[in-house]
Parts: C-alpha cells; structure tokens; sequence
C-alpha cells in the first residue's frame, strides 16, 4: 500500500473535514495509507527530493492568497519535476472562480509544462479537473482497470462503464 500524502496550508480545512466526517459515506483523511501534513504545497515540493505517481493541486480561487501561486507556470513546473516518468499532475479549479480568459490562460500554461492534457467536468460537479503528464493518457484502460480492480469503489463513484469516465472529457 502506498502512502498518499496530502498537504494542507490551512488548519481549518482539517478542522472542518473532522467536523463533516461523519455526514459523508467517507472521510478521506481516515485512510490508513494518508500522511497529513500542515505546510504549504509550492514550499512542500521545494523541499523534497521525492517523486510522486500523481500530484493532485485543489486550492481555492486563484486570486487568494496562499493559493494565487498554485495556478502559476513555475508551480506546474515544480510539480512536473516531481512526478514519476509516467506521472500525472491533476489541478483542480471550481467553475465560479473561472472565466473563458482564466481558463484558457491555464490550458496554455499547462501546455507550456506537460506534453499532453485533458480537461474533464465530472457529472454533476461545479469545477473542472486538468489533466497533465508526459506521457500520453490511457484514459479508457485505466478507468477499466480501477473498475476491474476494485467494482465496489468504482460504483460508489458513479463509474460502471470506461464511458461513465471518457463521457466527461471536455478537451483533450
């Protein structure tokens, strides 16, 4: 089992996933594989040497303080640099922080960074993902082999069909 870090800047983002652990069909932090820890992502990277299979980056608005430096080319950069060859980096950013200019200012700089990317919009979901690596995505037959792997995961997640993940897919 692999360990799954996750860096907060903000003590009260964890105060409030304890306090909405019990409303969910899960609390995240309760895995036994996540290491918390209190610091912030860009420093967090700067000080390490280790190199990760994904990078998943959900600040809040790209305007705010502590996060404004997260949606930059040098963070994609940073991140890139810390990914494993076949490595994927995955930001988040919620659709009411985003016009047409702020999104296609961050496709051309993750396009600056990463060789490939896609853009999904979860059913549902209020924000888009980006999608970044290197390496070219197998996105059909790793969204059958996750379903193959663990059926039950994937149905709590809405995911039956390699479809159900593929019919997402804004841009690629």
């Amino acid at each position: 089992v692999k360990q799954i870090d996750v860096i907060e800047l903000e003590p009260e983002v964890i105060a409030a996933n304890a306090s909405l652990g019990e409303q969910r069909w899960r609390d995240p932090l309760k895995d036994p594989r996540v290491k918390l820890h209190l610091n912030d992502a860009r420093n967090s990277l700067t000080l390490t040497t280790r190199r990760f299979d994904a990078i998943v980056s959900q600040p809040s608005h790209p305007w705010s303080a502590g996060a404004s430096h997260l949606y930059t080319q040098e963070f994609f950069e940073l991140a890139r640099d810390h990914l494993e060859p076949d490595g994927v980096f995955v930001q988040w950013i919620g659709l009411a922080f985003v016009d047409e200019d702020l999104f296609r200012t961050l496709l051309a700089t993750l396009l600056q960074v990463y060789e490939h990317v896609q853009v999904y919009n979860p059913s549902g979901n209020s924000g888009v993902l980006f999608l970044a690596s290197n390496s070219p995505f197998e996105t059909g037959d790793a969204a059958q082999q996750a379903i193959d792997a663990n059926p039950a995961a994937m149905r709590d997640l809405g995911v039956f069909a390699r479809e159900d993940v593929l019919v997402n897919m804004l841009l690629n």
